[in-house]
């Protein structure tokens, strides 16, 4: 161990918990203005968000187990794949900020289906593990 260093316990190396403390970033348009447009997001280490990406993959999988066994060619589109990106980006998304409409994930989703550089930039945030091991 480096001398001056106190050491850390588990409970401060568990990022599912810290990534359930939301982090709000502002929304920068596709020509890198502000926007006054602020989305809060959970971590992508976070249970909700972990929970969600495992049940829709498990029953992604199970699905496609099922078609085979009925003897069904499986062939997932690039619009199913559209579908679970948008939806792994609007359960991370929990709030927003300078929008008419007041949150809601239906219109969370909405919202991502229409605009993929917010999605992209939900991603961002989420996965920045630092957005929520500040401090």
């Amino acid at each position: 161990m480096h001398a001056n260093k106190v050491p850390l316990s588990l409970s401060d190396l568990n990022l599912a918990v810290k990534c359930e403390a939301s982090h709000t970033f502002e929304y920068i348009d596709s020509a890198g203005k502000e926007t006054g447009v602020l989305l809060t997001v959970l971590g992508s280490q976070a249970p909700k968000v972990q929970d969600w990406v495992r049940k829709s993959i498990n029953q992604r999988r199970t699905r496609d187990e099922m078609n085979k066994k009925r003897g069904k060619e499986v062939q997932n589109t690039v619009e199913d794949d559209e579908d679970f990106s948008n939806e792994a980006a609007a359960i991370r998304l929990v709030g927003w900020e300078g929008i008419t409409e007041q949150y809601s994930h239906s219109l969370a989703l909405q919202l991502i289906a229409n605009n993929r550089d917010i999605r992209d930039q939900i991603f961002a945030a989420s996965n920045d593990l630092s957005n929520f091991t500040k401090g």
